[in-house]
């Protein structure tokens, strides 16, 4: 290998390094403020408030799709890109996203009817106008994604979680109710948008020129279509359940899966950040990306099994400590959510790895093909319980991994003995894990003092386990935080 090619791989790999780390303390520090306002949120709140805005939280996230169209993915798959490419993603974005808005507006009676719930009229209207808000900071975020920078939109969406969410808690402690939720929603979107227009070198012009949509298309219709499913499944439970039970059935399942959600955001977008991008760059290197993609494959299952096991082990008493006894009803259905989660987590590797591919197709099939087939299941179980209905769906999540794989091996040379030690070995570490704490906190009563031994148990064993029989992972995670701690004493 060349001087350049080193010096190129080192550059790629530092970048890569430092994307994932500084993904991960974003991230890290997102969830911990979400789940701090979150609670606050909770506690003031009610689940029936949280129900009424759940049931119209989907069509805005379908409508975010249809004005993102895939652009963000779509411009980070060019080989090259220019002005005109971003300039032609901004007014796009904003043309369709205004065209939405006024259809979704004129669509609210319809969405009331189909609730059988008045109030949803107006409340629909408003919260529509912060996808609509979002879609002026589409352009500068592809170009942030594109670059790899990673430190600028970190601190574009923290800095909005900050924002919207104090302002969230303030109309919640006034008497707001849900109207204080879609507050905060358009809030969000509207300083995200400011942040990535501050920090993208990219600035709009009037030149206005479509071509440059026309030669992506093709690449990102694919992804558009298969983020309307992804926001289908990740709410299709609110539109099921919104439909046969109570708006406080719909807010005890919303808060689970916010919760699970908020459980997997910190490694999907950890990884997502830098995924594509580096598999992208190096897709030419077939023995490189493998190891890159085992890697990452590898450290994503390290992360996500004891992080989501570990939360479906105590969500009951994390429910009740954080939530109060009002939301216990949730802590049921945040159990089998996480464990599924985990194994979604897993699979979003593949996802990126055959987006890098330039494989929207398939990555459009699965998601789409996962998507009908829950809202099947779901239709099929909605009269027995919604507990039933979340158990199915969990075996499904955990069986689509093989599909993954079965549509990532064309082009990779990876093995079911691969994804036994990259993927399924963590699963059973944390599994074991699990186990031991268990036994350790169930014959204590003091739900405080169970939470603490479960974490603190579980955490230990899940550590001595890989010590013992998949050192790899740990060892270089531990190496990293030597190093850097050496570098701070230089």
């Amino acid at each position: 290998m060349s001087t350049q090619d080193e010096s190129a791989n080192g550059s790629l790999k530092s970048r890569t390094t430092k994307g994932l780390v500084w993904s991960g303390l974003s991230n890290g520090l997102q969830q911990i403020l979400g789940a701090l306002f979150g609670i606050a949120l909770a506690r003031m709140l009610t689940p029936s408030d949280y129900g009424m805005i759940a049931m119209v939280t989907i069509f805005s996230l379908i409508a975010s799709a249809f004005q993102e169209s895939g652009f963000v993915n779509g411009i980070a798959n060019k080989s090259t890109v220019a002005h005109r490419d971003y300039n032609a993603v901004f007014w796009c974005s904003i043309s369709v996203g205004t065209i939405l808005y006024i259809l979704l507006f004129l669509s609210a009676p319809l969405i009331a009817s189909y609730y059988g719930i008045p109030e949803l009229k107006p409340l629909s209207r408003l919260v529509f106008l912060g996808f609509w808000t979002g879609s002026f900071g589409i352009a500068h975020n592809a170009y942030l994604f594109r670059n790899l920078m990673v430190k600028e939109r970190a601190i574009s969406t923290l800095t909005a979680i900050i924002v919207s969410n104090i302002v969230g808690v303030i109309l919640a402690y006034l008497g707001f109710s849900y109207w204080g939720i879609a507050i905060q929603t358009i809030l969000y979107a509207a300083t995200t948008s400011a942040l990535f227009f501050y920090f993208s070198k990219f600035r709009p012009s009037f030149n206005i020129d479509f071509k440059p949509i026309r030669e992506i298309i093709g690449f990102s219709s694919k992804i558009f279509i298969t983020n309307v499913f992804i926001h289908l499944n990740n709410n299709v439970y609110s539109l099921i359940l919104g439909k046969f039970y109570k708006p406080e059935d719909v807010g005890n399942v919303n808060q689970a899966i916010k919760w699970n959600l908020m459980g997997q955001s910190v490694i999907t977008n950890m990884v997502n950040n830098v995924t594509q991008p580096v598999l992208q760059k190096i897709q030419t290197d077939q023995d490189r990306q493998l190891r890159v993609f085992r890697k990452i494959l590898a450290f994503t299952s390290f992360i996500a099994f004891p992080s989501l096991f570990g939360l479906a082990l105590v969500s009951n008493e994390f429910i009740l400590i954080a939530l109060t006894a009002k939301w216990s009803d949730s802590a049921a259905y945040l159990q089998p959510l996480c464990i599924g989660g985990a194994f979604l987590v897993v699979s979003n590797v593949f996802a990126n790895f055959i987006l890098s591919k330039g494989k929207s197709n398939l990555y459009m099939f699965s998601i789409l093909s996962f998507g009908i087939l829950q809202l099947l299941i779901l239709l099929a179980a909605h009269s027995y319980s919604i507990l039933f209905m979340l158990q199915l769906t969990v075996l499904l999540q955990f069986s689509w991994i093989f599909v993954w794989l079965s549509l990532a091996k064309p082009y990779i040379k990876y093995s079911l003995k691969n994804m036994f030690h990259d993927i399924f070995s963590y699963a059973i570490l944390a599994a074991l894990a699990a186990l031991v704490a268990h036994f350790a906190f169930s014959l204590i009563t003091n739900i405080y003092l169970r939470f603490i031994v479960a974490v603190f148990t579980m955490g230990g064993a899940y550590i001595a386990l890989n010590k013992l029989f998949l050192p790899a992972i740990l060892d270089e995670v531990l190496e990293y935080v030597k190093n850097i701690k050496r570098k701070k004493t230089v």
